[in-house]
């Protein structure tokens, strides 16, 4: 087996953290990367469709060497691989993101429901940005398997949590040290707010801003994402979701991080905002119990109704002169791009030279004690 791979990527919905992370991996690998993509529209066309249009690409325009198939969960890799059967033939690897299985699963039978679980029976291996990710993934999925039948008689779930893996995406951290480099960076404000409103509540946001102001606070806000929705009552100044560089300098402006995305399974600007040193105020739910050192639990997370998240805003704009962020740099160093990199090349070439069989991996060590219940 040759130390440099290839690596053929699929990813239909190449926007926001998948982006991010592709082109990151891509940068530091030492393996070679074919990336083949779609823009990030509309999830359940993608779950629909994307297998066909990419089995059409690869039939009319692919003559290269794969070594590992990987792919993101917004794609039907058990269909890939039956219009493809020369795929079936090579290791794969499903990277979850997100999941669309339903939560909780309904007696009624979605169209694309199952979409997720038969990617991950396909796949030598899937991995999951966060503990509660895999965590939430195996318990809807269970879930899901016991409510139907025809599939709970031969369950999958045996050999499907086998397979699953926690694998932190590349995140480039270093990119807060070249934008604190910059000249004439505006000074940090304790009443500026960054928030990332795609995927977001926006009607939690927009009445504890509401409630906020209500209490005489002054503020605003540096937002990432679409704000048709987002009352423009507030001033606020609206960066481009493809603007790296833009993002982490209105972080480094912002005085506070707050977050509208209760479910969220991971948050990588939640990331680059901690260690920008701004203010956390989370939700109490999601990967954010995760990502937010324990002791700061009470003062910096919020369960999402409106009045909970004025609360800890109003700590936030009144405190954050005062705040001494903790060291997210060691605590988030799993993150670092080349690091997280090299755990991921390590781990393709253990898949490439097991096969399709994912038995013959060798145990994963960041899964030792780790529950998966």
């Amino acid at each position: 087996m040759p130390a440099q791979l290839d690596i053929l990527a699929l990813e239909p919905f190449y926007g926001g953290e998948r982006r991010v992370m592709l082109e990151t991996l891509i940068r530091c690998s030492r393996h070679r990367w074919t990336l083949l993509k779609l823009p990030p529209r509309r999830i359940e066309r993608r779950l629909a469709a994307a297998a066909n249009w990419f089995a059409e690409q690869l039939s009319r325009h692919w003559a290269g060497r794969v070594d590992v198939l990987f792919v993101s969960e917004a794609i039907n890799l058990a269909h890939l691989l039956q219009l493809v059967p020369t795929l079936a033939r090579h290791p794969s690897v499903v990277y979850f993101h997100e999941n669309q299985l339903p939560d909780p699963p309904q007696a009624r039978l979605g169209p694309y429901d199952l979409v997720n679980l038969n990617s991950a029976v396909a796949a030598t291996q899937i991995w999951f940005n966060s503990l509660f990710h895999l965590k939430r993934f195996l318990a809807l999925a269970t879930k899901l398997v016991e409510m139907h039948p025809e599939i709970s008689g031969r369950s999958p779930m045996g050999q499907v949590a086998a397979k699953a893996h926690v694998v932190s995406p590349p995140l480039d951290l270093n990119l807060i040290d070249h934008v604190k480099g910059k000249p004439n960076l505006p000074a940090r404000d304790s009443r500026a707010i960054f928030v990332e409103t795609r995927a977001g509540d926006l009607g939690l946001l927009n009445a504890a801003l509401s409630d906020l102001s209500g209490r005489g606070e002054q503020f605003r806000l540096i937002t990432v994402g679409p704000v048709e929705t987002l009352s423009d009552r507030w001033p606020r100044r609206t960066i481009s979701e493809r603007d790296d560089v833009g993002q982490v300098a209105g972080m480094l402006e912002a005085g506070v991080l707050t977050c509208i995305k209760p479910s969220a399974v991971s948050d990588y600007m939640a990331v680059r905002a901690l260690m920008t040193g701004c203010w956390p105020a989370l939700p109490d739910v999601g990967v954010y119990r995760e990502l937010i050192p324990e002791p700061l639990h009470l003062s910096c997370l919020y369960p999402p109704e409106p009045a909970a998240l004025a609360d800890v805003l109003q700590m936030a704009v009144a405190s954050v002169p005062s705040w001494e962020p903790p060291d997210y740099r060691q605590r988030f160093g799993h993150f670092d791009a080349i690091r997280a990199s090299k755990v991921l090349d390590d781990r393709l070439e253990q898949i490439a030279v097991a096969g399709v069989d994912a038995s013959k991996l060798p145990p994963d060590p960041s899964s030792k004690g780790k529950s998966r219940r």
